[in-house]
């Protein structure tokens, strides 16, 4: 049950740091990254009322990869922890880099995802390191 707590905790968290650091570009008025409301449109086909929507489907990505990143690490024995998070976050890191370059950016539905540059995929690649490294830190705090 520990676990099944700890890898809840560690999504959401890790979830809460990636999106946020995808966010901060916008925020900032550097770049055009939205992470949530492109994963809802990219369901949706539209651009209205897709936040709910988005954030609902990012934060059950999260949680699911955390109970994936364990599973991995746990068939190869190997601890769950910021370091073995971080490895594992740049590998999905990398994966998604190349997914969201080449194709969500080409075929999204909507038009305004279309936008493609060097920026983007490199904070999706450091995004997701910051993910595995939250979670591996929360789930080896927690255990």
């Amino acid at each position: 049950m520990k676990i099944i707590l700890s890898l809840l905790t560690g999504g959401i968290a890790g979830t809460a740091v990636m999106t946020g650091f995808l966010l901060l570009p916008r925020w900032m008025d550097w770049g055009k990254i939205d992470v949530v409301r492109a994963v809802g449109s990219l369901m949706t086909g539209r651009r209205e009322r897709i936040f709910r929507l988005g954030l609902s489907l990012h934060v059950a990505m999260g949680i699911l990869f955390a109970f994936l990143y364990a599973g991995f690490l746990n068939l190869s024995r190997i601890p769950f922890n910021a370091m073995t998070g971080l490895l594992l976050g740049s590998l999905h890191g990398v994966i998604v880099m190349l997914l969201v370059s080449i194709m969500v950016m080409e075929h999204h539905p909507v038009a305004g995802y279309h936008e493609k540059g060097l920026g983007t995929g490199l904070a999706q690649l450091v995004a997701h390191m910051l993910y595995g490294a939250t979670v591996g830190w929360i789930v080896s705090i927690i255990q």
